[in-house]
């Protein structure tokens, strides 16, 4: 009989084999991604693996078609290395970025190559089965795009703003949609037998910033999303902070002005999102028009404020229009003094901003830079790369295919939680 401590040991050194075998697998597969063709005998250079585990890993990812063998290298002295590459062009990724505004969705392979896109209107306030049968559309049109390809779709990943319970795998809750514990998975399976991947919009932003973008170079940043909402995805040691049930990053509901009667989307008063987001510019703007201001905000909506959109507001504050600029200059200093907080707590090496509010470009990093420098400590605020999110108002999409590329990969990132505590820091730094 065996006994359960025993037992339990068993289990634990098979638990951890296994663990091992897949932290393996993705450093293999991104050296190999990250390269213009590597052989066998380089991926074992200074990584602590030996040949016959390179070439296990190898042959796995050559029969998964994850990798090509594309020719010989040159020679050392011995016979011509097979060099591999990574290699997407039989698998590809369906990502959408869920929007109350639109579905914006692609269809690319594993390398990130863009093979088509489409827009569609959300329609938000016809609920939550109506924007799903549209979600499912733009699936079914992208899928209808790869014509006579040979390959498969590996997953569909998708970027929601709300707050997701990864316990449950469901939106609890989105403020911006009005949705309360919804299945999207459920949703989308009655007509697509593809895997579905889902995150909250601004963590898979930053996602999306590890596999493909500029916070490749960083193991410690904060993507901040400010849309019609504001979120933060937090990544530590080059892994996504979720919290206990998935619900960090909720960078928008922190509370500004205690005072303020100014309501946020949750219910509450005073929220950075009601202050600095993109509906909350708009409506500042509306209040002003409302109010009797003179400006040239009026002309831009055709005399009707409820018509007034944040871009109205950002393209007038550009061309010194005085009221637009007040609006959007005092959104720009709550946002960062928002940002001063995190940077503050977290201590990061970078801050990307996103979104729609991000396009406004100079306007907007300029003062969140000048108020982060004013209210963050010094030595803190001093070290902080503050700069736009690497694929504009593509990011949230971008980042939705990365969601399934990791899937892929067998990317863990409770797995890349170990992997940091356990390796040293090889990643360049800015």
């Amino acid at each position: 009989m065996i006994k359960e401590g025993a037992h339990r040991k068993a289990h634990t050194r098979a638990g951890n084999s296994k663990l091992i075998s897949e932290i393996n697998k993705v450093k293999v597969t991104n050296l190999i991604r990250d390269s213009d063709g590597i052989s066998r005998a380089d991926l074992a250079k200074g990584n602590g693996l030996s040949a016959p585990t390179i070439s296990r890993i190898v042959e796995i990812l050559i029969r998964e078609g994850l990798v090509v063998e594309v020719g010989a290298g040159e020679s050392k002295g011995g016979r011509r290395p097979t060099l591999l590459r990574f290699s997407g062009v039989d698998n590809f990724i369906i990502g959408i970025d869920l929007g109350t505004t639109n579905i914006h969705g692609v269809l690319t392979d594993l390398d990130a190559k863009v093979i088509a896109e489409v827009r569609r209107a959300t329609q938000v306030e016809e609920g939550f089965a109506r924007v799903m049968e549209s979600t499912s559309d733009v699936v079914s049109e992208l899928k209808n795009r790869l014509g006579d390809k040979k390959g498969k779709v590996c997953g569909i990943g998708m970027a929601i703003a709300g707050l997701i319970n990864r316990e449950r795998d469901i939106v609890e809750f989105s403020p911006d949609f009005h949705w309360h514990n919804v299945d999207v998975k459920a949703a989308l399976a009655q007509r697509h037998e593809i895997p579905v991947y889902f995150d909250n919009v601004t963590r898979v932003m930053a996602l999306g910033e590890i596999w493909y973008g500029a916070g490749r170079n960083y193991r410690n940043f904060i993507m901040i999303n400010v849309g019609y909402g504001i979120g933060a995805g937090i990544i530590i040691q080059g892994a996504p902070l979720y919290g206990v049930k998935g619900k960090a990053g909720e960078f928008g509901h922190i509370t500004l002005d205690k005072d303020s009667d100014v309501q946020c989307e949750c219910g509450n008063f005073g929220c950075l999102e009601a202050l600095a987001s993109g509906n909350a510019i708009a409506k500042a703007g509306q209040r002003e028009l409302r109010s009797g201001a003179v400006s040239a905000l009026l002309e831009a909506c055709g005399g009707d404020p409820e018509q007034l959109t944040a871009e109205m507001v950002v393209n007038a504050a550009k061309q010194g229009d005085g009221t637009a600029w007040t609006v959007f200059d005092r959104a720009a200093e709550y946002l960062g003094i928002g940002i001063a907080g995190l940077i503050n707590l977290f201590n990061p090496e970078a801050v990307f901003i996103g979104g729609g509010v991000a396009q406004a470009g100079n306007i907007l990093f300029d003062k969140v830079r000048k108020t982060v420098n004013a209210r963050a400590l010094n030595k803190a605020a001093s070290e902080v790369a503050i700069m736009p999110a690497t694929f504009g108002l593509r990011s949230a999409v971008m980042g939705a295919v990365s969601l399934i590329l990791s899937g892929v990969v067998n990317l863990d990132y409770e797995h890349v939680n170990f992997r940091a505590a356990s390796e040293p820091d090889r990643r360049p730094q800015a």
